[in-house]
């Protein structure tokens, strides 16, 4: 066992108050049966931790010997009264057929405290279905919350029956809010099922995800009728579901028209979704004042026409939208225009992501810049990743972006595809040099481009700029000290100054914290910046001899002048 896990293994066993969450993740497993039990054990005997989670379980070789070693983990763990969070993740194996599921049925039969349990693309397959419902009936404290149930093969070989086996036990669940599904065969019998619960009236469900769970037009009848009776979901996930046609669609967007829809936030990625369908949703959404967020990922069948028309969702007063996704539709410029008139005037959306669209050019993008010269975006988070961004398209961002402090993030790519030109813009963005009062009026919001630029060449100052918009609240004064008071110091900014406001300005010097790298090791600003400016006027300061008295001098008196004073005086920062 590594060093790491002995030190974990070492605080679980002496019940450390302050281990509330262990991650075990490949590579980092103990190596045999004897280090998982042991594992094992300890949890089951700990009473202070919450969370444990299995990723990537998954070996080369004597696929039944490792399995043995996480059966050796569970039968540890069953002991255990304090998880309120289980999950295995990424399992290669059939938990059911390797056993491992059965041993598990005494923790969950009696762990009062689980609230979270999550199999996340871990096959149980059909038997292990039936085993979860059989469990959870058992129960006699229907806590959990949240239950995940993605990629476990569930249904494939039984037409959804031991799905609907699995979901009648939940009927009594009455904390369930979060229900995850994706990627099962749900059957038509699971779907009434589903439906029975939407429409109970002690139902708290808040999340329901049917992704890639072979709904088609009769299921997608069944789940929105009863919608229509609920009044708690807020957020529904019917992406990936090919086989629903503009008739099973037609009943959803009737229920969103409805004043009585309380849904938030609805994802129809990857479907067949083609112009008049995009063209009756965005009839519904003009009339629905509670949708915040809209995915249409993947769904270039809606193509140019259809993709403008919900752009004119934007302009509708009264809608609400504050995240929208139309990223991998092969949008176009006329897309990217009419995205930016409709947000010219915008004051709802948050969130826009335009991932890999690579047939917008630098003229799209042109116009989408455009956005941030309205005062009232509320625009936090642009993905551009996977599009043909340039530095002509860069330097437009970078314009736009001065006067907005609303952009958080605006996401480039893995790396962005910029020369040293368009870094040299995104550089003035955050910290126009050119004076110290241009240098305080600079972008201070921007905290990211998506991904991680440390590798890309020219990008030094970029990520110190970055930095310091992430970490420090007072980023204007050390900026202003980066850009004014660091290696070649100059004294103009001092040279009409009163003693009186002088002393001052060196006292807001000397009060940076902030550290950074030099080649003589970590070094504040402050420290760095009073020795510039001390070695570059010596003379503005008395001599001090051997026994500390003041020899000569004292600062000497400057003169005033009003606009450096304004300056000066202002930024309290």
């Amino acid at each position: 066992m590594n060093t790491n896990t002995e030190s974990t293994l070492e605080r679980i066993n002496r019940n450390d108050p302050n281990l509330k969450e262990l991650i075990l993740a490949y590579p980092y497993f103990p190596r045999d049966a004897d280090e998982w039990g042991e594992l094992g054990w300890g949890i089951g005997r700990n009473t202070h931790i919450e969370t444990v989670e299995l990723d990537f379980i998954s070996w080369i070789g004597d696929e039944n010997k490792h399995a043995s070693f996480v059966r050796s983990f569970c039968q540890g763990i069953c002991q255990n009264r304090s998880l309120q969070r289980f999950a295995l993740k990424f399992c290669d194996f059939d938990l059911f057929d390797k056993g491992i599921l059965q041993e598990l049925v005494p923790f969950l039969v009696h762990n009062q405290c689980l609230r979270v349990l999550d199999f996340y693309f871990s096959p149980i397959e059909s038997g292990g279905a039936r085993l979860l419902g059989s469990t959870l009936e058992r129960r006699t404290n229907k806590s959990i919350e949240k239950f995940v149930l993605s990629g476990t093969e569930m249904g494939l070989d039984d037409e959804g029956e031991s799905v609907n086996a699995l979901l009648t036990s939940l009927k009594k669940y009455t904390h369930l809010k979060t229900l995850e599904l994706e990627t099962n065969e749900i059957g038509q019998v699971g779907c009434n099922t589903i439906s029975t619960l939407l429409t109970s009236t002690s139902s708290k469900l808040q999340k329901l995800d049917l992704r890639d769970s072979a709904i088609d037009n009769y299921k997608l009848a069944s789940l929105t009728s009863s919608l229509a009776k609920n009044t708690a979901l807020q957020e529904l996930d019917l992406g990936n579901n090919f086989s629903i046609t503009a008739t099973g669609w037609a009943p959803l967007l009737s229920l969103l028209r409805s004043p009585s829809c309380n849904l938030k936030n609805i994802s129809l990625n990857e479907n067949n979704i083609d112009y008049d369908m995009t063209v009756a949703l965005v009839a519904s959404l003009a009339d629905n004042h509670t949708l915040t967020k809209l995915s249409l990922c993947g769904n270039p069948s809606i193509t140019t026409p259809g993709f403008v028309a919900i752009s004119t969702l934007l302009q509708i007063q009264g809608t609400h939208l504050e995240h929208l996704d139309l990223g991998e539709n092969d949008l176009d410029d006329d897309v990217a225009v009419a995205l930016s008139n409709s947000l010219a005037n915008n004051c709802t959306l948050k969130t826009l992501i335009l991932n890999d669209n690579p047939s917008i050019t630098t003229t799209g993008f042109v116009a989408l810049s455009a956005i941030f010269q309205n005062p009232d975006t509320q625009l936090t988070f642009l993905d551009l990743t996977e599009n043909n961004i340039n530095d002509d398209s860069a330097i437009a961002f970078a314009t736009s972006l001065i006067n907005n402090d609303k952009l958080n993030t605006l996401s480039l790519g893995t790396p962005p595809p910029l020369t040293s030109t368009g870094w040299a813009a995104f550089s003035r963005l955050l910290c126009n040099a050119s004076s110290i009062n241009n240098t305080y009026l600079s972008n201070h919001t921007l905290k990211s481009f998506g991904s991680s630029i440390r590798c890309v060449p020219g990008t030094e100052k970029v990520r110190t700029y970055l930095e310091l918009n992430r970490i420090d609240k007072r980023c204007k004064k050390h900026k202003i000290l980066l850009a004014h008071f660091m290696g070649r110091f100059s004294m103009e900014h001092f040279a009409d100054m009163k003693v009186e406001l002088l002393v001052h300005v060196l006292a807001w010097i000397s009060k940076s914290g902030f550290k950074f790298k030099s080649r003589k090791g970590n070094c504040r600003i402050s420290q760095s910046a009073l020795f510039h400016f001390i070695r570059s006027e010596p003379s503005l300061f008395g001599r001090i001899d051997k026994t500390g008295s003041n020899v000569k001098g004292g600062v000497r008196r400057l003169a005033d002048r009003e606009t450096d004073g304004k300056v000066w005086k202002k930024m309290r920062i």
